[in-house]
């Protein structure tokens, strides 16, 4: 069954609304005392659409996780789609020091990233045989990113992503993208972008 387009766009907004109050009221009454420091994160590009917003909260001082959504713009090549993601993110405390900032330069994450277009499904369509395509409506993320904190409350950072798929193919046919595209064929299978962290 494929998404409809129109009927699907208030319902992401919705669940993502719902489960972010639900998120607070529990950390509020100390049911999830664990997270421990809210943020906003806002980043363009590198597989999120051209904005996506997330509400994150760290638990022990090197683990976060995130919950978004992010809007991608009709073109020429393709419709308009909403993204929902959640997301994990480990930060390495290597640290360096620049002046009065911080350069944190090793963070690595993976979640789950699903998009909201009328040619994409999580359910097979009809007329393909069982198992014969993955949902391509959802996916697996991996990114890396290098954060640079310019005070206490504001970080900026660096995003590179890697999807499933990509990963997979180059798994699969590594000769093709050493011989198609540079840094050992990566760049045939990743994606960049930049962002904004504050913290509450």
């Amino acid at each position: 069954m494929f998404f409809n387009q129109q009927r699907l766009k208030p319902l992401y907004l919705y669940f993502t609304f719902i489960f972010l109050n639900a998120l607070s009221i529990a950390q509020a009454h100390g049911f999830i005392s664990f997270l421990d420091r809210e943020y906003v994160d806002v980043q363009s590009g590198s597989l999120l659409g051209l904005g996506h917003v997330s509400i994150g909260n760290k638990f022990e001082p090197n683990h976060s996780v995130l919950v978004g959504v992010g809007y991608v713009p009709k073109l020429s090549n393709h419709k308009e789609l909403m993204l929902f993601s959640f997301r994990y993110r480990y930060d390495n405390p290597y640290v360096v020091n620049i002046k009065e900032m911080k350069l944190k330069p090793l963070s690595l994450g993976a979640g789950f990233l699903m998009a909201n277009h009328d040619d994409l499904f999580l359910e097979l369509p009809e007329q393909y045989p069982k198992g014969y395509y993955a949902p391509s409506a959802l996916r697996i993320i991996f990114n890396y990113q290098a954060t640079l904190e310019i005070t206490p409350v504001i970080d900026v950072y660096l995003d590179v992503s890697i999807l499933d798929v990509g990963l997979a193919s180059y798994v699969r046919e590594p000769d093709f993208f050493y011989d198609n595209y540079d840094y050992l064929g990566l760049e045939g299978i990743t994606n960049w972008g930049f962002g904004v962290r504050y913290a509450f």
